[in-house]
């Protein structure tokens, strides 16, 4: 792409991304999304408890609980501290409704590819905590979309992208998983570089990034703007392309189940300036 192009997209996006004080700006696009010419903003939120929806169904930004579990955590595990959302231990939070129908934070496609980023930092850090920032594909559902011509009846395939996941080593855990199989005996692959050396301090506000390229069937992840590692096939799954992501935030535990906090204070992602998704909303 021709330098004068990619600064007036750069431009653009900034312009769209232009909000007032409830929903984050950001002054430029993001290293990981720059870096594959994804400079349209599509989600640009600053977070807060008001936008969690009462139920799993209709238009909120923000919904309680997997589909897939129940029962839903109670809504008193979110709320606003300083303007900023919280999680207590077991709060768990999904942008799309349990039955996948409209919301107001839109799906990723995966066929434009996407970059997808999120500020957030802990109340403390002990290794049984266990927070992390995700992306799962709708059609992975109770009515299993996820199954593609030749395969046997029930048979699914999905990709997981888990952008990080705290407590399993001093730094970011970035995993992309290539699952199939019929259920319950599920099946899967895993990028084995998913651990990172370089310690974080989790109690500090960090930016966790992650971009997947369909083109490369390449997904990237990123910390604070710098680059961290990378992974393809076969564990980054063809069905990518065919599937549409939405975003997860959650506050779990490895097992001893230690309170905590998780403080979230911004989520952003980018696509290609192509895509026909709206520009975040400036209102």
């Amino acid at each position: 792409m021709k330098q004068i192009t990619m600064a007036l997209l750069l431009g653009a996006c900034v312009v769209s991304c232009k909000a007032p004080q409830h929903i984050a700006s950001r002054p430029v696009v993001p290293p990981g999304a720059a870096e594959l010419g994804y400079t349209k903003c599509v989600i640009n939120e600053k977070p807060t408890a008001a936008d969690i929806a009462p139920g799993s169904k209709g238009a909120g930004k923000w919904f309680s609980g997997q589909w897939w579990c129940s029962p839903k955590p109670s809504l008193d595990k979110y709320s606003t501290q300083g303007g900023i959302l919280a999680l207590v231990l077991d709060g768990d939070l999904v942008s799309t409704p349990n039955d996948f129908s409209t919301g107001k934070l839109p799906l990723l496609p995966g066929s434009d590819g996407f970059y997808v980023e999120f500020d957030y930092w802990l109340s403390d850090w002990d290794p049984d905590h266990f927070p992390a920032v995700w992306l799962m594909p709708a059609e992975h559902n109770g009515k299993q979309e996820d199954q593609y011509a030749g395969d046997p009846a029930g048979y699914e395939r999905w990709m997981e992208f888990d952008i990080d996941e705290g407590g399993f080593g001093p730094g970011l855990t970035g995993t992309v998983h290539s699952w199939y199989g019929i259920y319950p005996k599920i099946e899967g692959i895993q990028n084995p570089n998913n651990v990172s050396a370089v310690a974080i301090d989790r109690s500090k506000k960090h930016t966790f990034g992650g971009s997947y390229d369909p083109v490369k069937q390449t997904v990237t992840w990123w910390v604070d703007g710098v680059k961290q590692m990378s992974a393809g096939p076969p564990h980054v799954p063809v069905e990518g392309p065919k599937q549409h992501f939405y975003l997860i935030i959650s506050a779990q535990s490895h097992g001893k189940k230690t309170p905590y906090t998780m403080f979230v204070s911004g989520v952003r992602a980018y696509v290609p300036p192509s895509s026909t998704l709206p520009a975040a909303s400036a209102e």
